[in-house]
C-alpha cells in the first residue's frame, strides 16, 4: 500500500536560488537562464537552475569534490523532495556515500531546522541501492552479495543518522519540522541501540499522542517494514 508522502515545503526556494546561483558561477560561468524563464516563478527557475548545476557537476567530479561543501549545503536548502538527486547523485559519484552521508549527519546534528529538513530529504540519495541479478531476484527479494555489502559497509552511518534524527525530532519545537523529520524515523525500538531506547519510547509516545499530523510514519510503519 502506497503511503502519501508530506508535499514540499513552501518558501524554500527563497533561500535556495542564491546558492544556486553562487554554484553557476562556479561551475558554468557562461550559462545564462533561458529567455523563456524570466518572470517564472522561483520555485520553476530553481527548477531549470538546479538541472542545469546537476549536469555540470556531474561532467566534472573534480570540480565536485572540489565544492562539495557548497554542493552540500545546497542540497540541504532544495526545495523538492525528488529533484534533490540533481544534487545528491553527483556528489556520491565524486566523492563516495561515506563522504557525502557524513556531511548530512553533521547537518541533521547542527544544522537549522530548513537544513535538518533538507538533510532529511537528502539522505534518501545518499544510500547505496540494492542491486538484483535477474527480475526472479527481485520478486524474490534477493539482492545481489555486492549490493549488500556495499550497504552494510555504511552501518555505522545509518545508525549515526538514525540517532541524530531521533535527537533533533525531540529537540524541534515548531510542530511543521517535527512532520517533516518524523518521516525519517523507526517505530520499531530494536532499530535503535539500547542507549537511546529511552529517547525512543518518548518520540512514539509523542507520534501516538497525535495520529493525524504524523499519519504518514504510522502508515508506513504499519504497511511496511522501516528502509535502511
Amino acid at each position: 500500500m502506497p503511503v502519501e508522502m508530506l508535499p514540499d515545503r513552501a518558501g524554500r526556494e527563497v533561500d535556495f536560488e542564491p546558492l544556486l546561483d553562487e554554484l553557476l558561477a562556479i561551475f558554468c560561468p557562461d550559462w545564462e537562464l533561458p529567455p523563456i524563464m524570466e518572470g517564472e516563478h522561483q520555485y520553476h527557475r530553481n527548477e531549470v537552475k538546479r538541472y542545469q548545476l546537476g549536469e555540470a557537476a556531474a561532467k566534472d567530479p573534480a570540480a565536485a569534490r572540489q565544492h562539495a561543501g557548497l554542493l552540500t549545503h545546497a542540497a540541504v536548502h532544495d526545495q523538492c523532495r525528488s529533484g534533490i538527486r540533481q544534487l545528491i547523485l553527483p556528489l556520491v559519484a565524486a566523492c563516495g556515500h561515506r563522504q557525502v552521508q557524513a556531511a548530512i549527519i553533521d547537518y541533521m546534528r547542527t544544522g537549522s531546522d530548513p537544513e535538518k529538513i533538507g538533510a532529511g530529504l537528502a539522505w534518501y540519495f545518499a544510500r547505496p541501492g540494492l542491486q538484483y541479478a535477474s527480475m526472479e531476484d527481485l520478486r524474490r527479494g534477493v539482492p545481489t552479495e555486492e549490493s549488500k555489502a556495499a550497504l552494510e559497509a555504511l552501518a555505522d552511518l545509518r545508525n549515526d543518522y538514525r540517532s541524530a534524527c531521533l535527537s533533533a525530532f525531540l529537540a524541534c519545537e515548531d510542530p511543521q519540522t517535527r512532520q517533516d523529520l518524523s518521516l525519517e524515523l523507526s517505530l520499531d525500538p530494536a532499530d535503535y541501540p539500547a542507549e537511546l531506547r529511552n529517547s525512543h519510547e518518548k518520540v512514539r509516545l509523542i507520534i501516538e499522542a497525535d495520529p493525524e499530523r504524523y499519519r504518514r510514519l504510522l502508515e508506513r510503519c504499519t504497511h511496511t517494514p522501516p528502509s535502511a
